[in-house]
């Protein structure tokens, strides 16, 4: 290993931390293609960022499949980069775990999960499904080998086409190339990693390529043609330590932390340069990608194209194989044994300070949020005066009016008793509206429950009547019916919902006859879209990137808390707050809230 200090066996020098040298830190990276220099790659820029601090060297190595696992097995690497599927295989044998994981920009969002894209040429009519590719030839763009070969031998065995077996497949390094070799009837079709085209591809020779399969999900914004799995991983051996592990997250997650002569974000399909997230969720790929599963699909693929004389060969290497690895084994174990106690230790440790880290990330969440309507409420402070201004004039009028008729003598007590109801109904208006202010602004656990979103939209602009009166505002309903309740804190709701109403409201300032539409409606039959569009001014296109950034803001005297907060709410509920420009006039900000799948389910079922 290239860090010494790090392994749990070796004795650590004390002296070694007041060295200036910097001590190496070796990166391995899945590649198909050697490379002798990380520059004009695009990984330079992350490693620019790793090596902006002054304690350590960290040092890149492509390494083929066969490479990566040697050098892992002998304990060569310290942290390693491939893709989702591969790593699997490296942490079920040799306990690597994951820190984050790659993304790559589309527009103002990162994307981090991947698919692969299918296309042919437009004219091909005998190409329609993904199994009319049997016996075809398939080019596969693999640029700067971004491509999870393992997934794409999953993703084709799926619709029964088997490399090498019952299609040709050529890998292709230029995109421009790929165009003409299908235009020219070389390759039936290609395979790209989805979204790689539309950057690279001018929309007029897009026209001409038709996608096979087409999917749409939430977690990009572009068409595919297969699943989405998670981007590419970074893991770390089983005996870096923390320390070392959460430096390397500190550095590559801080976005602002780069290098001097890092370029700026531009306005282009994917950055050139690859960011990084937090480890992402791999309950799916688990079920989709199973690792015997895959050996299976290997296996069977390879019996079918072999004669009865290479199963034979087969078999005997496998069993000479087996034997080989079963010595290992037994002269190993005690070492082995003693890496697994250690690599137990040092994960249950990490779980617990993930853990913890986690509570305190959600009860800073929850402090923001509180500390944010308690804020909202200061602003509306007039309106809510004027609204419990009402109630309490007409219970001045009703009980002064019994005072006058019992001094005069008037014992019409249906008079009194109706004015005595009146008075005790705008009471009870009075009490409805602090109920309601004190709802909002309480502090407490988030509490979800199954809500109807029209029923929320109709308690926030109840709320905010008043401002919308004195601002001239016209308020348009544009609410779909019969919609499946959604499983969410109504109060997050409420507040996400009034601080983008508010918003709308300020951006209309200067407007002749402003307006503002809340529309709701089914997406995908999985989700609920909650959109309100304002007749504003719109908002620039830099400050559309960074609108969701905490500390961001368009306002003079604004904290630019309220869209980063409302975003985190709506992340919490497994839904996505997004912003865009109108085609004429203003912006539309719309959030998707999941439906929960007891009401999925039955309404399938309908």
């Amino acid at each position: 290993m290239a860090v010494e200090e790090s392994r749990s066996e070796k004795k650590t020098d004390s002296q070694t931390f007041f060295q200036t040298k910097k001590l190496d830190v070796t990166i391995g990276i899945l590649s198909r293609t050697p490379r002798q220099s990380i520059k004009s790659t695009s990984w330079q820029y992350s490693f620019e960022r790793l090596n902006s601090q002054s304690r350590y060297n960290f040092i890149p190595i492509f390494l083929s499949a066969k490479e990566l696992n040697n050098a892992v097995a002998s304990d060569e690497l310290d942290f390693v980069i491939c893709d989702a599927i591969y790593y699997l295989m490296l942490e079920k044998q040799y306990g690597l775990l994951r820190l984050l994981t790659r993304s790559e920009q589309h527009s103002e969002t990162f994307i981090t999960s991947e698919g692969l894209s299918v296309y042919t040429w437009d004219k091909n009519s005998d190409i329609i499904r993904l199994k009319d590719l049997k016996d075809k030839n398939i080019g596969i763009v693999d640029i700067n080998s971004s491509i999870s070969w393992l997934f794409l031998e999953k993703f084709l065995s799926n619709h029964g086409l088997i490399s090498k077996i019952n299609i040709n497949i050529t890998p292709i390094n230029e995109i421009e190339q790929s165009l003409i070799l299908l235009q020219s009837g070389t390759f039936d079709a290609i395979i790209s990693k989805s979204g790689l085209l539309d950057k690279h591809i001018a929309a007029e020779k897009m026209e001409n390529l038709r996608l096979i399969n087409p999917r749409r999900g939430w977690q990009a914004p572009f068409l595919h043609s297969s699943v989405l799995i998670p981007e590419w991983p970074l893991s770390k051996a089983w005996y870096i330590d923390n320390k070392l592990a959460s430096k390397v997250v500190s550095l590559l997650l801080n976005r602002h932390n780069t290098a001097s002569n890092e370029p700026n974000e531009e306005n282009s399909y994917f950055l050139p340069q690859y960011s990084w997230d937090i480890a992402q969720n791999y309950n799916a790929i688990n079920e989709l990608f199973s690792l015997s599963e895959h050996i299976e699909i290997n296996t069977s693929s390879r019996a079918e194209g072999s004669s009865k004389k290479m199963q034979y060969w087969i078999s005997f290497i496998a069993i000479c194989f087996l034997v080989g690895i079963l010595i290992m084994y037994l002269r190993s174990s005690r070492d082995l044994n003693n890496r697994l106690t250690t690599s137990k230790e040092s994960l249950e440790q990490e779980i617990k300070e993930r853990q913890h880290a986690q509570e305190q990330a959600l009860t800073h969440q929850a402090e923001l949020a509180h500390v944010a309507r308690l804020s909202t409420m200061g602003e509306m402070a007039s309106g809510l005066a004027h609204e419990l201004n009402q109630p309490l004039s007409a219970i001045h009028t009703y009980v002064q009016g019994c005072i006058r008729r019992i001094n005069m003598g008037n014992t019409d007590l249906d008079a009194i008793v109706n004015a005595l109801q009146l008075t005790a109904q705008q009471a009870d208006r009075a009490g409805g509206i602090i109920r309601r202010l004190r709802s909002f602004v309480r502090k407490g656990e988030s509490h979800k429950t199954y809500s109807e979103i029209n029923q929320i939209i109709s308690e926030v602009t109840g709320f905010l009547e008043t401002q919308l009166k004195n601002k001239q505002v016209n308020l348009i309903l544009d609410l779909e019916e019969d919609l499946p309740p959604v499983l969410a804190d109504i109060i997050q709701i409420e507040q996400v919902l009034i601080n983008l109403l508010k918003n709308g409201i300020e951006s209309m300032s200067g407007i002749e006859k402003p307006s503002i539409i809340v529309s709701t409606r089914r997406s995908n039959h999985k989700y609920i879209e909650l959109c309100v569009i304002d007749s504003g001014h719109g908002i620039s296109e830099d400050k559309l990137k960074r609108i969701f950034n905490p500390f961001f803001t368009t306002k003079n005297s604004g904290m630019g808390m309220g869209l980063s907060i409302s975003s985190s709410i709506i992340e919490a509920h497994d839904g996505k707050l997004y912003a865009e420009n109108n085609t004429e006039q203003g912006a539309r900000f719309c959030l998707t809230l999941p439906i929960s799948e007891e009401h999925l389910g039955s309404n399938n079922n309908e």
